[in-house]
């Protein structure tokens, strides 16, 4: 490939076929993921001690600090330029390098700060090794960027899934061989390691020197923003779980940390490989306005589809999902639930928006959005934790819808979407889940039995049976149902199924 080659951006013909196509690759490579997390965790935990996962974790949390900086955006900015070059590209890569060779030395050397703060001795070697992390990561960011950029979702979630089950086998090799902590350690080295070696196979792009006057400051200048972003919002998003257990203590926060995974975890699964998707599908249709508003919306329409009738069906059956997955005596996180999935109706179908302005090179906007939100929430926490966890969970709820509409009215500025837009793609799904919640409250036939298990189920069934029965009710909703069933078909069977021209509508 020539120094200053174009880059290909990627086909729109028939985006919506790849976008499902894609999402559905990338949803089932998450659940695959997860899983092998979950027998990774089932097997491990009964080969290594506590105090080995605990040593993980100290260091852990050093490594996820200095991760805020190892891309500087420079990924994303690579997925978003409409017009990219391999000079370009080559900048980005060895900027990341750089980037990860310093933060891999910054580890190495603050060690000691490591070792002294927790006072365990072993954490030395334990931060160098998992800093060397850092720098391997950097090697394969382009590439996966590159790949991002393209939709070969079905290449990276190979490299994931690979990658993973390495770490696995390494990890369980290790802890036979009375590695301990070292077992992890390792474990997630070759993940890293043969996660690079992948990307770099699949994409066939090879870095060249770095050179001046390529254009790659604008670039840059955008990664900065976005990571502005990234930095705030990790402050924001993790203050709440430094004051509960400053103010209220571990067992609460136990408690507060169960009930956010709970209701975050299936919302997480459909949400992060729908944004994958939208990153590189929005920025190709950056120039084409219409194109670009309905192919948002669609996106918001799906999105929406899903997300909110999990938020609703989490509230409702809060009670017997916390019997079933953490037991009785984990009872006090199901008002802390309840409150959060309250928060989570909005929270992922809001959020979507923020693509949009990444997509649309407006980083800078995007930074300020979350700088404000961040002040406010931040407040909100320090003002509600002093009057207990479920005070703070509500509070933080509230602080999501009071702040929707003059962030969205903003941040919107010029887009093209207004919040008629926004509202167009999610009224349908919201009405459907809050009327089929009541529903599930006023006709409960769970109570049957006495299995906390079989009431959930029949719950769940009561709950889907309801929703379907109200969007087909509401005024489009039907097409809307059949529009996605057949955007699936047309994944599934790789065949054009629709017309060309009805494409995003």
């Amino acid at each position: 490939m020539a120094k200053n080659s174009k880059i290909a951006s990627l086909d729109t013909k028939d985006l919506s076929r790849k976008s499902m196509q894609s999402g559905m690759i990338n949803m089932g490579s998450q659940v695959i993921s997860v899983v092998l997390q979950l027998a990774s965790t089932i097997v491990l935990a009964r080969m290594l001690t506590p105090d080995a996962y605990g040593l993980i974790g100290m260091v852990m949390a050093v490594i996820a600090f200095a991760g805020l900086f190892k891309d500087l955006g420079l990924s994303t900015a690579t997925i978003q330029r409409k017009e990219l070059n391999t000079a370009q590209v080559s900048v980005m890569f060895w900027v990341n390098v750089t980037i990860g060779f310093v933060l891999t030395l910054a580890l190495a050397l603050s060690s000691p700060l490591v070792v002294w703060f927790y006072e365990r001795p072993e954490l030395k070697w334990m931060t160098v090794v998992l800093g060397v992390n850092i720098l391997i990561a950097s090697l394969g960011a382009q590439h996966s960027a590159l790949l991002n950029r393209n939709m070969q979702f079905k290449e990276l979630s190979i490299a994931r899934i690979v990658s993973s089950i390495i770490s696995f086998a390494v990890s369980v090799i290790g802890a036979l061989y009375g590695l301990e902590h070292w077992a992890l350690v390792w474990g997630a080295v070759s993940a890293s390691f043969f996660n690079t070696l992948l990307v770099w196979v699949f994409s066939g792009w090879k870095p060249g020197l770095p050179s001046k006057n390529t254009g790659s400051r604008e670039m840059i200048k955008y990664g900065l923003n976005l990571t502005g972003f990234e930095f705030v919002n990790y402050f924001s998003r993790n203050l709440d779980n430094v004051l509960i257990g400053k103010v209220l203590g571990s067992d609460i926060l136990g408690y507060y940390s169960r009930a956010y995974r709970l209701i975050m975890f299936p919302i997480s699964t459909i949400r992060t490989p729908l944004a994958a998707v939208a990153l590189p599908g929005l920025s190709s249709l950056q120039v084409e306005k219409e194109r670009f508003k309905s192919y948002y919306t669609q996106l918001l329409s799906i999105l929406s589809l899903v997300t909110m009738p999990i938020a609703t069906l989490t509230f409702a059956a809060a009670n017997p999902i916390v019997r079933v997955v953490l037991g009785d005596t984990w009872l006090p996180v199901v008002p802390i639930m309840q409150y959060l999935a309250i928060a989570a109706f909005l929270q992922p179908v809001s959020g979507l928006f923020g693509v949009v302005l990444l997509a649309l090179g407006l980083a800078k906007r995007h930074l300020y959005c979350g700088f404000i939100s961040a002040i406010v929430i931040s407040i909100t926490f320090l003002v509600s934790v002093n009057y207990g966890v479920e005070v703070l969970a509500i509070s933080y709820a509230i602080t999501g819808y009071v702040l929707f509409v003059p962030i969205f009215l903003y941040a919107s500025k010029g887009t093209g979407i207004t919040l008629t837009d926004f509202l167009s793609g999610v009224w349908r799904s919201a009405l459907a889940s809050i009327a089929a919640a009541i529903l599930i409250v006023y006709i409960d036939f769970s109570t049957l039995f006495q299995s906390s298990f079989i009431n959930l189920v029949l719950i769940a069934i009561e709950f889907i049976v309801f929703y379907v029965l109200c969007i087909i009710i509401l005024p489009g909703g039907k097409s809307q149902l059949l529009k996605l069933l057949n955007r699936l078909k047309q994944a599934v069977s790789k065949k054009k199924v629709i017309k060309e021209n009805d494409d995003f509508k």
